[in-house]
């Protein structure tokens, strides 16, 4: 019998609540609420591996409700339902310029607005997922004290969301995470095109002015999971601590692959800046820090896309 703590991810069967169900479901009783919808133009196929990934192995085992964050109804009754003690908020579509900004907004939005409204009695915990769009463009080093100035759909969203909870949620943490990677993501970024071409044998491109923080998906999940049974209202960057460019993700891929890649090299400027978010408060306080390097990580990754996706 599990004696751990009742929790509610909301946009538990995505990417990153998938990862965190999986994470949690042996110690804790798990329930996720989740539109269970593919916004991105993944390729449908490879949509099916991931899905069938998360369903199989990752989600196994814990009580799962279809259903829009952005229904109040429905949320309130999943939540008198459950009577969580830590509710997680990732509903969200994590990409940065989606081609429906409104529907974006009011995902991220609306779902936080009736997370609150709905558990105004209950007062369990709210962690909200925010990510560091939410403080806006940046190439340098981060902290928490960092203001929100965000300047994208996504950032504006995810700003908000941070409003939402530190006013109307009387116990609450706030996660800013950065570029994660690992299996099960269908939004297609640019490392996970690079590993997919690498693996199957096509050529690409990347961006050389691009910096990024990467943070292996596993990492990300135990920050999370420290921050979630964290006592005190508070902001943690939960990231890899160091922006590098992509040229270091695909020489992790060569490394594992043991081989070169066959790859082109571009200079976009109009790409939204991200720098370093310095993770030395979630090092000190909740005794976290990552186990992944670039090359573990990509290990890991490339082990499962072998595993579990077809034509790789």
């Amino acid at each position: 019998m599990k004696n751990g703590r009742k929790i509610l991810i909301f946009g538990g069967a995505g990417f990153i609540g998938s990862w965190l169900v999986d994470t949690l479901k042996s110690k804790h009783k798990v329930a996720v609420f989740d539109i269970q919808k593919k916004f991105s133009n993944y390729d449908t196929e490879r949509s099916k591996a991931v899905f069938s990934f998360r369903n199989n192995h990752l989600l196994k085992g814990a009580r799962i409700y279809k259903g829009d964050a952005r229904n109040l109804e429905k949320v309130q009754s999943v939540i008198e339902k459950e009577k969580p003690d830590i509710i997680v908020g990732l509903a969200s579509i994590p990409i940065e310029n989606y081609h429906d900004p409104i529907l974006q907004f009011e995902i991220e939005v609306l779902s936080m607005r009736n997370i609150l409204e709905a558990n105004k009695d209950l007062k369990a915990k709210v962690v909200f997922m925010s990510s560091l769009f939410a403080v806006g463009p940046f190439d340098h080093v981060l902290t928490e004290e960092a203001s929100l100035e965000p300047i994208t759909n996504y950032g504006i969203g995810k700003a908000t969301g941070e409003l939402l909870v530190k006013n109307f949620a009387e116990k609450y943490s706030i996660i800013r995470t950065t570029s994660v990677y690992g299996f099960g993501d269908l939004n297609f970024r640019a490392h996970q095109i690079a590993l997919e071409s690498a693996l199957i044998g096509n050529k690409f491109w990347i961006n050389k002015a691009a910096l990024l923080d990467f943070i292996y998906v596993g990492d990300l999940v135990e920050g999370i999971k420290r921050v979630m049974f964290y006592d005190h209202n508070d902001i943690f960057n939960i990231s890899g601590g160091k922006a590098v460019t992509l040229f270091e993700f695909v020489r992790a891929l060569e490394c594992n692959l043991n081989k070169k890649l066959d790859y082109e090299v571009k200079s976009l400027q109009d790409r939204t800046k991200r720098g370093t978010l310095a993770n030395d408060k979630a090092r000190f306080i909740l005794d976290w820090e990552p186990k992944y390097d670039l090359i573990g990580g990509t290990k890991e990754m490339i082990n499962l896309y072998k595993k579990h996706m077809p034509k790789i």
